[in-house]
């Protein structure tokens, strides 16, 4: 009897659910076909929907002091949705006309297709508004084909740091394919180099959507009803760490340089101020198509505009690299800042040849030896110190590996070791005689513009390596802010007596009047500064000055590079004048 009484209330429980589940369908259908029947009808008889995208404007670029680095403006593009195109001869041929390319041309833009046959493909950006109004007056002639307003990028400062910033252009097929699963479709703009390219994930927002009833003939008759457009979400404004007027003075000093790298930086925390690169480019050439003649020029092999020297640039570091040497022999017992070598008579005869200096020195102390760059003073710390002890310091001191940056692609130069010697050479191709070349920055080792700007800031600072950064903080238009937090990697294998020695060494470079770059010395401001000649086997030597100042409390460190520029102490004027304006001009302005 239970059994049964529970069978009757199953079937009851069933008939209920069936008898909603009808009413339900039953009042889907009368809103479809009685309340809304007419104009589903009209939609599914005369009329179409069209997503029309609404691209999101990227966020901007501004300067430590909010100073608009790089910005948007609206452009009109022609596109076209391949579910409603006919490409017929005379609808090809007028589009010709109108936009002034060949057929050819659009075909192979609208294969690349969007994501779906409903999604517009541009086939020609940054239009001008007369040939929008010929379209619009004409539109029944150009059935399938609209134009959208985007947001194009602007770069009001054109060239000054352009390596920093970067550009953005078009997403390339290969692109496509692996960044698909990200939302990136054909058609978007990717970040392609610098900021531009690294926080492109904050920088690009999201793409909006507006739902319209079309006509066959593609007129429109209005928004989809119950369809409530998508929004848009601009992308993040991007604080970075650089000063547009630093910056700007930065490049006035290099004017005259052809091939070269000048970096400011904060040496407390690693925050680039200036990044200057040798050649540089107009960022406003990436705002419309590149023609292939210009970008054969961009990419020439002998000068390489798009290179970022500071951070992709390799080349030995010459006498710049002195101090590891001099570090290493303090804390090995080597040598202290009073110890007297043998004389330098303007060279040294070690194994089968003479290795030489540039002038002849006579008896020194360790940090006369810096000041006025001996090489063989440091030929004599090099040989007690070794090999495998110089390449030990060496890599804890930065050099070999990237230094982390936040932009990229970076190079991580080169640090020999006896491993490398051994396969080179081979056990009896080679000897002890290497590690004369090493101590004084020639030779094998390589290293980039920014490795040697983040050492110099380590010395600075007393010790921490810094790891270099070009944002400050990421600003999403809803949220909080998200600050990019100074990091270390680290710190130089020195003691605080190893690290003194070198300050005073490099103090006495500029301070003392026999110091390498004494000519630079300023009266109202004591600053630090190492002068390097680098053996080039391709030319002319290359130059390098840097430099931190104040000596006391440090709060700035520069490093100036030329190719092929001679002797460093003929540049270190540059750094000084940097320094220079910073104390006497930038700064008071500040308080």
């Amino acid at each position: 009897m239970k059994s049964r009484r529970f069978s009757i209330r199953s079937i009851r429980v069933i008939f209920a659910a069936l008898c909603l589940s009808f009413m339900t369908i039953a009042g889907t259908l009368f809103n479809l076909q009685i309340a809304k029947g007419d104009y589903y009808y009209r939609l599914s008889e005369r009329n179409r929907i069209r997503i029309v995208p609404k691209r999101a404007p990227r966020g901007r670029i501004i300067d430590r002091k909010g100073k608009i680095l790089v910005d948007n403006r609206p452009t009109y593009t022609i596109s076209i949705l391949p579910f409603e195109f006919k490409p017929k001869p005379e609808v090809m041929s007028r589009l010709e006309r109108l936009l002034g390319t060949t057929s050819e041309d659009i075909l192979k833009r609208l294969e690349r297709g969007g994501v779906t046959p409903y999604s517009p493909v541009p086939v020609m950006r940054r239009v001008d508004f007369e040939t929008v109004s010929e379209l619009q007056e004409n539109l029944l002639d150009y059935p399938g084909v609209i134009y959208e307003v985007e947001p194009q990028r602007v770069y009001p400062w054109k060239s000054h740091a352009a390596h920093a910033i970067g550009y953005v252009g078009e997403i390339s097929a290969p692109e496509l394919r692996e960044l698909y699963r990200e939302g990136y479709k054909a058609g978007d703009f990717l970040g392609k180099l610098g900021i531009e390219r690294s926080y492109d994930t904050f920088l690009r927002g999201r793409d909006g959507a507006e739902f319209l009833e079309v006509r066959v003939t593609g007129e429109v008759v209005g928004p989809v009803e119950g369809r409530s457009s998508i929004p848009l979400v601009p992308g993040a404004d991007i604080v970075s760490t650089l000063d547009l007027e630093l910056q700007a003075y930065a490049e006035t000093l290099m004017t005259n340089v052809h091939r070269g790298v000048f970096i400011a930086m904060d040496p407390n925390n690693g925050e680039i101020i200036a990044m200057v690169s040798r050649p540089s480019f107009d960022l406003d050439l990436f705002t419309a198509t590149i023609s292939d003649s210009l970008w054969e020029l961009l990419n020439c092999q002998e000068s390489h505009p798009l290179l970022n020297r500071a951070i992709q640039g390799t080349y030995p570091p010459a006498s710049v690299y002195k101090m590891v040497t001099a570090m290493g022999a303090v804390d090995e017992g080597i040598a202290n800042e009073h110890t007297m070598l043998e004389p330098c008579e303007g060279s040294m005869w070690f194994g089968d040849r003479w290795f030489g200096c540039w002038t002849r020195h006579g008896r020194l102390n360790l940090l006369d030896a810096i000041a006025q760059s001996c090489d063989v003073y440091f030929y004599q710390l090099g040989l007690h110190l070794g090999l495998d002890k110089w390449s030990e310091l060496s890599s804890k001191s930065g050099f070999g590996k990237q230094t982390g940056i936040d932009i990229g692609p970076e190079a991580a130069g080169f640090v020999p070791t006896r491993e490398y010697f051994l396969e080179k050479y081979g056990r009896r191709g080679w000897g002890t005689g290497v590690i004369l070349n090493l101590c004084i920055g020639q030779g094998e080792i390589l290293v980039t513009p920014l490795q040697i700007a983040q050492y110099i800031s380590a010395i600075a600072n007393g010790g921490n390596i810094y790891k270099p950064k070009l944002v400050k903080e990421i600003r999403p238009q809803m949220g909080r802010p998200l600050v990019v937090e100074t990091e270390t990697s680290g710190r130089l294998p020195a003691s605080t007596l190893a690290i003194r020695a070198s300050q005073e060494g490099m103090s006495r470079t500029v301070n003392s009047p026999m110091g390498t770059a004494a000519w630079t010395h300023l009266p109202d401001i004591k600053f630090a500064g190492k002068t390097g000649t680098a053996q080039n086997p391709h030319g002319a030597t290359h130059a390098w000055f840097v430099g931190y100042a104040p000596t006391e409390s440090p709060r700035l460190t520069a490093v100036l590079l030329v190719e092929h520029g001679g002797s460093g102490g003929a540049w270190a004027g540059a750094v000084r004048d940097f320094f220079w304006y910073y104390f006497n001009i930038y700064e008071p302005r500040l308080s």
